[in-house]
């Protein structure tokens, strides 16, 4: 272990591939063969071969499955990057077994790649990517897509995160029509239509993904009259929902439609019943939540009155589309003082003895509540007002701070920051992310959020990049020019004519995540109102609110590095002119917004 300490991680790869081995007997003969098989993947990680890190730190989960710190360890190489991940049945078994009990929306891709490793899946996947749909129907009668249908980790993704590639898209959406176009020729007899249990769990599974993405995907006339007919049957029907012959075109349905867009949803899911088919629980769970959701929004205070037509138009947009529907706070937690926490990532920065102990902290715009939520495990809070204009996003947000024990710890009410002028409150943290680039008049409700900040307070902004945006900005001026409306059909044929590659300066859009669901590909590209900001623009607007930069938050660390590489006598990046003269070079570095932490003035200043 010399060779680690003085940091030779070549030599001490080298001399532990000779102690590690590969002779299985080890583990049972030597005592400490873990923790000299930890050491090798640590070594192999300082080295650079992450693939091969992983590969090892596979090996040692199979040793000790449960073990945290090395299910740690696995989920950070994961992250390291565009790595070469291990083509092995043992690593797709330890991926499964890991990300099962973890939020898996930052591995989709990962899994993806993974899966396209394994031989069988691959071959069902080209098969479905063809485009031929005749031969995906026969494939799915024959049974060759049957490896894919029941393989765990893929149906571990399609319940649990959205899938931001194209050709993914493009295989879920050739399987759908195969399984309802089987479905609708063999239906006549409940026998003939059912797939087996493997067969419903993927049905179950893709239902559940077609929710996901607010059934984002594209579909045919074919499909529309199929689907229509469906649902015209299940209707006739309400009385039978515990009948199989129901369950199962409901399971059909739902690939393309919402169980919530039947007649007398109400009386059909929210009642709790031991009846339905364990495929569709989840979904059933899921519709269940939305409409005590429903119910709740009547039960928000509102603490302001809506300002303005602008206002108006996107309160209308997040009660339409409220997003996202998160499930899992993705950070790790260790409560900390609001000092530990801002020091995390703004290091040397001089607050007032308040950040010691509980601050009261504002979040204005708090969607549907994942911010808020995750701050509060996160940092010792006081008072804590979470704002929105959306009821809908806010029921959501209540739902959730319920299900994590803290609906007495955050204060949800519906408001418009441009009528919070005159409010008498003041706090010492306030967090205002995506939502002031969608008012008529940012700088004005900017000004007020402003003054609602005690003097040496903190404020984290966030606003879109024009730079980062010229996309979205091609998009948008599309849009406008034939007068689309975000309807989810217009929405759903705008996003398949990129798909297919009508819009060849709108490709880019593939690779975002937003992409993928309907009301985040709406705040993407339809949205009712949106600004978007050049650094300098920001300097100025700073002067006039007399606000101090103090850094940038929420950049990956590769980039982060760059940014250090290039301003080495700016560690910390404190410099604002320095950050604009980055994005020139690297116009896509603020593609997730400008990130900014502020800092009011105060007497120590």
């Amino acid at each position: 272990m010399l060779a680690m300490r003085q940091q030779r991680y070549s030599q001490a790869t080298v001399l532990l591939r000779q102690i590690v081995g590969d002779d299985s007997r080890k583990v049972r003969l030597w005592p400490h063969y873990r923790q000299a098989l930890a050491g090798y993947a640590l070594a192999l990680y300082r080295n650079g071969n992450i693939g091969e890190a992983l590969a090892q730190q596979t090996r040692l989960l199979m040793i000790a499955p449960n073990d945290p710190e090395v299910r740690g360890n696995f989920l950070l190489l994961l992250q390291a990057g565009d790595v070469h991940l291990p083509d092995s049945a043992e690593f797709r078994r330890v991926l499964h077994s890991v990300l099962a009990q973890t939020d898996i929306s930052a591995y989709a891709v990962v899994i993806a790649r993974s899966l396209r490793n394994d031989a069988a899946f691959n071959e069902a996947l080209e098969l479905l990517l063809s485009g031929d749909q005749q031969l995906a129907v026969k494939a799915l009668r024959q049974g060759k897509l049957r490896a894919m249908m029941q393989t765990p980790l893929f149906l571990l993704l399609l319940r649990g995160s959205l899938i931001p590639l194209p050709e993914f898209e493009a295989a879920l959406r050739c399987l759908r029509k195969a399984l309802l176009l089987t479905y609708a020729a063999s239906a006549k007899t409940v026998e003939s239509a059912r797939p087996g249990k493997a067969g419903w769990e993927c049905i179950g599974a893709l239902a559940h993904y077609n929710w996901l993405t607010e059934y984002a995907i594209a579909e045919d006339e074919q499909e529309t009259a199929i689907v229509g007919l469906l649902r015209r049957q299940l209707e006739d029907g309400l009385s039978l929902p515990s009948e199989p012959s129901w369950q199962a075109a409901l399971a059909y349905h739902s690939l393309y439609r919402s169980g919530l867009d039947l007649a007398d949803c109400r009386s059909l899911f929210l009642p709790a019943s031991g009846s339905w088919k364990p495929y569709l629980q989840p979904l059933i769970r899921e519709w269940q939540a939305c409409l005590a959701e429903r119910t709740q929004t009547a039960e928000i205070e509102s603490l302001t009155t809506t300002g303005g037509e602008v206002s108006e138009q996107v309160r209308r947009q997040y009660e339409e589309n409220p997003f996202p529907r998160w499930q899992h706070d993705p950070i790790a937690h260790r409560r900390l003082t609001a000092n530990q926490w801002l020091a995390s990532f703004a290091p040397g920065l001089h607050l007032p003895d308040g950040f010691d102990g509980p601050v009261n902290v504002l979040t204005a715009g708090c969607g549907t509540g994942l911010e808020p939520i995750s701050l509060v495990r996160q940092i010792q809070t006081g008072r804590y007002l979470a704002l929105d204009l959306s009821r809908a996003s806010l029921a959501y947000a209540k739902r959730m701070a319920r299900q994590f024990g803290l609906a007495e710890a955050i204060d949800f009410k519906q408001a418009d920051i441009t009528r919070l002028d005159g409010f008498a409150e003041r706090f010492d943290l306030i967090t205002a992310s995506g939502v002031l680039h969608h008012l008529e008049d940012p700088v004005a409700g900017w000004r007020i959020l402003t003054d609602l900040l005690k003097p040496g307070g903190i404020m984290l902004v966030s606003l879109y990049s024009e730079a980062a945006r010229q996309t979205v900005v091609r998009a948008r001026r599309l849009i406008a020019d034939n007068a689309w409306q975000p309807t989810p059909r217009r929405m759903r044929q705008f996003r398949q004519a990129i798909l297919a590659g009508e819009h060849e300066e709108l490709r880019p859009l593939l690779q975002w995540r937003d992409f993928y669901n309907l009301s985040m590909f709406r705040d993407l590209v339809f949205h009712a109102n949106e600004h978007r900001y050049t650094l300098p623009q920001i300097e100025r607007h700073l002067a006039e609110l007399d606000l101090r930069f103090i850094t940038m938050r929420g950049l990956p660390a590769p980039l982060q590095a760059l940014y250090r590489a290039n301003f080495s006598q700016d560690p910390n990046g404190t410099d604002l002119a320095n950050w604009a003269q980055f994005e020139e070079q690297y116009p896509a570095a603020f593609v997730s917004m400008y990130g900014l932490v502020l800092q009011k003035p105060w007497e120590a200043d």
